[in-house]
């Protein structure tokens, strides 16, 4: 399981809903890392995503009450547990958690993440939702990638 997100420097990560910063390089590199992969998300996440997103990746939706509003494309479970059961993920594939807080939250304090990959956004920007960073904090990070205007950060070795 690989965590990949984005924040700016104080670790925001959403205001309302919605990233607060316009960063198209990040976002190509985030595309090209869950490209046709499966993704891993809590309900929030999900209501922001175009049908066409639903189309181009397995979809696993953690949620405890909005089945009725979740695609048939998209499977759903309620806890790491029910996550583990899902027996019809595709093998050839790499599961992503994509957020939001509390699912990576979720992931990180049960260890259920290999390696995160953290973008850094260049700048402060309004925001309501915050990475838990301090569930990183205990493990090393290297430089994957430096962009313009945001840096990408990997945290291994998060299981165990």
């Amino acid at each position: 399981m690989i965590g990949i997100m984005a924040c700016d420097q104080h670790y925001v990560i959403s205001n309302k809903g919605a990233l607060p910063w316009n960063c198209p390089e990040e976002i190509a590199f985030y595309r090209g890392m869950i490209k046709n992969q499966i993704v891993i998300m809590g309900y929030k996440t999900y209501a922001q995503m175009p049908l066409s997103f639903l189309e181009e990746h397995t979809v696993v939706v953690f949620s405890k009450e909005h089945h009725n509003e979740i695609h048939r494309l998209a499977k759903i479970v309620s806890s790491l547990d029910a996550l583990h059961q899902l027996n019809d993920l595709p093998a050839d594939k790499q599961c992503f958690m994509i957020g939001g807080a509390e699912i990576a939250k979720l992931f990180l304090e049960n260890k259920a993440i290999d390696h995160f990959y953290l973008s850094e956004i260049e700048g402060y920007h309004p925001g309501d939702v915050f990475f838990p960073i301090k569930l990183l904090s205990e493990y090393p990070r290297t430089l994957h990638l430096s962009g313009a205007s945001f840096k990408v950060y990997c945290y291994r070795h998060l299981k165990g």
